[in-house]
């Protein structure tokens, strides 16, 4: 028996063929994602180039398995949106969740805040209802659009051939449309008007089976941040998960509603506890910050010659043992605050080199995600024994895991495959299959640490 994962990124959409009969990955399939040109801040992509590489990867994962495929689910990006007509065809780019609508004005304060304070609950920039809201006001969505959904939920839904979408709580709640505790839709939408809120998509009370594809069997979508815990994460009650993509989670689990300073909390899907998050919003990609100015250096010095220098930062010797320059690298701002910008402070003549400059960088990844961990109660991190890495971010960076073990005194655990989120996607569907009676079942049959 064979199950498909897929993940649609910011930066790369993938595919996993797995084998539960032989707990192994048979294929690893991936393609680029890539933004279209548009305004500064609106984060475009384009959905329907999104779904024929969702389509093409699974054709070819498909024509190369010799069992039978039970069935399929996808890990979404999470909090972005895309409008579709009555037919459920994209009629908008798809608005991830780095557009940056929500930070402007409405008065003295930004759109995110009278929004937050208008349904009760916090919303930020790049959150679906954020970004439909901006657009409705500025008279800006398509006119023949009926509803908004997830960038998951499209693609699951054109291959299950339907025409109207339908959102789980994991992504309902990403967009800022679900009330956690119900899992319905937030009552407090009402009070943007009827008109404003009649984009908004159902929310299924159940994992949803779609349809099919090719005759196997279509699971709506997870939230990527939900996938990624489901395929890193073995023993939830005593782990702490770090994860470096485009941006940067840390994220532990609870069986029970609660909320804890700088964390969201987050539904873990079909009434199976909950991940408390927080955020950085530039995670691993500070490291290709860096890399790209000093190519531009490289560059303007010699601009002849083409120079990769993350493979140069990649073989430094670097000593995180001792503070040296510091830096916070805010690039892209922190979630909910106005005035984050990132930098670099104590420098002086003796420690203003490319290596401290690298150094810094690395331990202000992981003190942006350290400082939320500090803050939580004393019983919570007393319970917590496990550190484990998800993500390309810190899979492939050896100062990373030298960094994040070094600030936590614990070593880091890493799963022995790259793709957690397909994974996560993988677990979702066979649960929805009846494969496994829970998610932690499914973490047990298929995650093995080295």
């Amino acid at each position: 028996m064979n199950l498909i994962g897929l993940d649609i990124g910011t930066t790369s959409i993938c595919g996993v063929l797995y084998s539960k009969d032989f707990n192994k990955t048979l294929k690893v399939s991936a393609r680029n994602n890539e933004f279209i040109s548009s305004k500064v801040g609106e984060y475009q992509q384009n959905p329907d180039l999104i779904y024929e590489k969702i389509k093409s990867i699974l054709d070819e994962l498909i024509s190369i398995s010799s069992d039978r495929i039970e069935g399929l689910s996808l890990s979404s990006q999470m909090h972005g949106i895309l409008y579709v007509n009555k037919d459920g065809i994209a009629v908008s780019p798809f608005y991830t969740w780095q557009n940056q609508r929500g930070l402007a004005k409405v008065g003295d304060i930004t759109l995110e805040e009278y929004l937050s304070n208008k349904l009760n609950y916090p919303v930020y920039s790049g959150y679906g209802i954020t970004t439909h809201y901006s657009l409705f006001i500025e008279n800006k969505i398509p006119l023949a659009a009926e509803y908004f959904c997830s960038i998951g939920d499209y693609v699951c839904m054109r291959l299950a051939n339907r025409k109207i979408p339908i959102t789980d709580i994991t992504l309902a709640h990403s967009m800022g449309i679900c009330d956690i505790e119900s899992g319905k839709k937030a009552l407090s939408l009402d009070s943007l008007g009827k008109e404003c809120t009649k984009f908004i998509p159902k929310i299924s009370e159940k994992i949803e089976i779609l349809g099919t594809y090719k005759s196997i069997k279509v699971v709506q979508p997870i939230g990527d941040n939900q996938a990624s815990f489901l395929g890193s994460v073995r023993e939830k009650e005593k782990s702490l998960l770090l994860n470096y993509g485009t941006a940067g989670q840390v994220s532990f689990f609870n069986n029970k509603y609660m909320n804890y300073r700088g964390f969201e909390t987050r539904p873990l899907g079909n009434n199976e506890g909950y991940i408390h998050a927080a955020f950085s919003l530039c995670g691993g990609n500070s490291y290709k910050i860096l890399a790209r100015f000093y190519e531009d250096v490289f560059h303007l010095f010699s601009p002849n010659i083409n120079t990769n220098a993350m493979k140069y930062m990649d073989k430094m010797e670097l000593d995180f043992s001792q503070e040296n320059i510091k830096c916070m690298p805010f690039f892209l701002g922190q979630r909910g605050k106005n005035n984050g910008n990132a930098y670099f402070s104590n420098i002086t003549e003796a420690n203003f080199t490319p290596q401290n400059m690298v150094a810094s960088l690395i331990q202000g990844m992981v003190n942006e995600l350290y400082d939320y961990y500090v803050e939580l109660p004393l019983k919570i991190k007393n319970r917590i024994s496990i550190i484990i890495g998800s993500g390309n971010g810190i899979r492939k960076n050896k100062h990373l895991i030298k960094a994040v073990e070094n600030t936590y005194k614990k070593p880091l655990s890493l799963y022995n495959f790259s793709e957690e989120s397909c994974l996560g996607a993988i677990i979702h569907a066979a649960k929805a299959l009846g494969i496994y009676k829970d998610y932690e079942q499914g973490a047990y049959d298929i995650i093995n640490y080295y």
